[in-house]
């Protein structure tokens, strides 16, 4: 099983190009480049096609949906080509499950779940790792969801890059917490009321063993990202329990923490990160 995986740098803002298949109407596409959970592509039907270019070529190893819709039997495929027009294909992941587990579900959601309810927990993830990193012009990505009681398919975020796999794997001990933002008070009845707040994950894990390669590039990650960019990290990639896998999925930003220099050669770091 891979160790825990880290994209940084999304390539997706970068596309000179960024197409749907289908759009309905003023939920476009444009909207997967940005990190406002309640913006988001919708598709007309319950499939759809997405289409990225690259003039100068990006290095790609991942491809993730970090909010979506999705059910538990859909599917995705990620093409890479070497050239903007799609003749040279280079890595196909073929057709896998996206996000595979249990279907979602809201206690007191009426509506089929969509982008309205990614702020309270309603949304499921999808990541497409390669074993290789692939350098790439054109990236086309099909989703397939017939099962979707909504009849269309919503997606808040697209990410696509290189990914980083540190040689020991994160501790024993990793958290993964869901906060939610609600409120509880208790009227003169005696009721115990509560103000529906957002929800959004964290997941705290610790690196103990660092060797200089990847301390140096944690480093670089440091400070490329900061604490300001968002950054989608999988402990558990590849992992035998779908459902872990997801859980164990986040986007967001990382805290402030140092990197220790414990042994001879080695290192070590703790890395908070607080969901979208």
């Amino acid at each position: 099983m891979p160790n825990l995986r880290l994209i940084h740098d999304n390539a997706a803002d970068r596309a000179t190009s960024l197409a749907a298949s289908t759009t309905s109407g003023a939920l476009v596409a444009a909207n997967l480049q940005n990190d406002f959970k309640g913006q988001v592509h919708r598709s007309t039907g319950t499939s759809v096609t997405y289409t990225l270019t690259w003039t100068a070529g990006e290095t790609v190893g991942a491809v993730a949906l970090p909010a979506t819709n999705l059910s538990a039997s859909a599917t995705i495929r990620v093409r890479l080509y070497s050239d903007t027009g799609g003749t040279t294909l280079i890595a196909d992941s073929g057709t896998v499950n996206a996000c595979p587990g249990l279907n979602l579900g809201l206690w007191n959601w009426s509506l089929p779940i969509n982008g309205n309810a990614f702020a309270f927990g309603g949304a499921s993830k999808s990541a497409v790792w390669f074993s290789a990193h692939y350098f790439a012009r054109r990236c086309v990505i099909d989703l397939v969801d017939t099962g979707n009681t909504a009849g269309y398919i919503d997606n808040a975020r697209l990410v696509i890059g290189a990914y980083w796999e540190p040689a020991y794997n994160a501790s024993y001990g990793a958290q993964v917490s869901v906060v939610d933002r609600t409120s509880n008070s208790r009227n003169d009845a005696g009721d115990n009321l509560a103000d529906r707040g957002t929800q959004h994950d964290t997941l705290s894990l610790s690196l103990e063993w660092l060797g200089e390669t990847d301390r140096a590039r944690l480093m670089q990650i440091m400070r490329n990202a900061g604490t300001a960019r968002n950054v989608f990290v999988s402990l558990l990639p590849g992992w035998v329990d779908a459902v872990a896998e997801q859980d164990h999925m986040i986007y967001g930003k990382r805290a402030n923490a140092g990197v220790s220099f414990d042994h001879y050669a080695l290192f070590s770091n703790k890395i908070d990160i607080e969901g979208w």
